[in-house]
């Protein structure tokens, strides 16, 4: 598992070739890009938990309430099964909007236009292995 997390300042992004009124619009968040390794299938648990752990702390860091959840599947070579990787977004989701975060998930297996605004503080940008 890999998550490059960034807090940022505004984020929109829009299916490829969609009209400019199909964009969503994020505000201030924590983004998280997500890519699921093929060795997570048999660690789900814990993966899963140190996900949660990694990407709780950094909010708390931040103060920020809102995280958006986007899967990436370009920072390693290692790739997990789609459906693996979808699932695991969506627990994660669910778990952090159980304690109290409002959370957003770019929809999973499209290709997506974005822009996304980046703070400049060394916590900002914050990259884990786990």
């Amino acid at each position: 598992m890999r998550l490059l997390m960034l807090h940022v300042e505004s984020f929109w992004y829009r299916p490829n070739q969609s009209p400019s009124d199909d964009r969503t619009e994020i505000g201030e968040s924590l983004h998280v890009w997500i890519h699921s390794e093929e060795l997570d299938e048999a660690n789900r648990a814990s993966v899963l938990r140190k996900m949660v752990k990694n990407i709780r702390w950094l909010a708390q860091k931040n103060g920020c309430k809102a995280i958006t959840l986007h899967s990436f599947a370009h920072l390693d070579d290692s790739k997990a099964d789609p459906k693996f990787a979808d699932s695991l977004i969506e627990e994660v989701a669910s778990r952090l909007g159980d304690r109290g975060f409002d959370i957003h998930i770019v929809p999973f297996g499209a290709f997506y236009e974005f822009n996304l605004h980046v703070k400049g503080p060394s916590l900002a940008k914050v990259f884990k292995q786990i």
